[in-house]
């Protein structure tokens, strides 16, 4: 199946019609899209922000736990953006704004899960000693340039 027709034929589903010309799928599925993005977002600045070396108080292990919420309102946006998606997606992949968007949230997801391995491995030896490591500011700082541009991509969609 060729990609037009792909994407003609995700725009004809039953649930895609659902979506855009329903009372409710659009706006539940924006309202998901947007309690999923704060989620994630949320927690990934608590997390460089204690990365970067403040909130000290807070363990590096406490907030590495925080992160099973943080997959949630991932797979939230994943759920919720590709029923977007579905409804019009012969727009969006022509998108810049888009295409953008999901390149950095790509890289926000890789440099998660990187984090995570990190944390489980070295979070323990960062509590004690106090230091800010190296490739902690590195991190946290990649993380909210590909989280912070996800979202700026995402507002410029309906506008560019």
């Amino acid at each position: 199946m060729d990609s037009p027709y792909l994407l003609c034929w995700l725009e004809s589903t039953a649930y895609s019609q659902w979506i855009v010309a329903g009372l409710v799928g659009w706006p539940l599925m924006l309202s998901m899209h947007a309690v999923g993005l704060a989620i994630i977002v949320g927690i990934m600045f608590t997390l460089n922000m204690r990365m970067f070396g403040f909130f000290k108080p807070i363990p590096y292990v406490a907030i590495n736990d925080l992160m099973v919420f943080g997959w949630i309102g991932i797979a939230l946006n994943i759920f919720s953006g590709f029923s977007l998606f579905m409804a019009q997606a012969n727009f969006y992949i022509t998108n810049f704004p888009f295409l953008l968007k999901i390149s950095f949230i790509i890289f926000g997801i890789a440099n998660l899960h990187y984090t995570q391995k990190v944390l489980k491995r070295d979070a323990a030896i960062w509590d004690s000693s106090g230091v800010v490591p190296q490739i902690s500011m590195v991190l946290a700082g990649s993380s909210l340039a590909f989280w912070i541009l996800a979202v700026v991509g995402g507002r410029l969609i309906a506008y560019l």
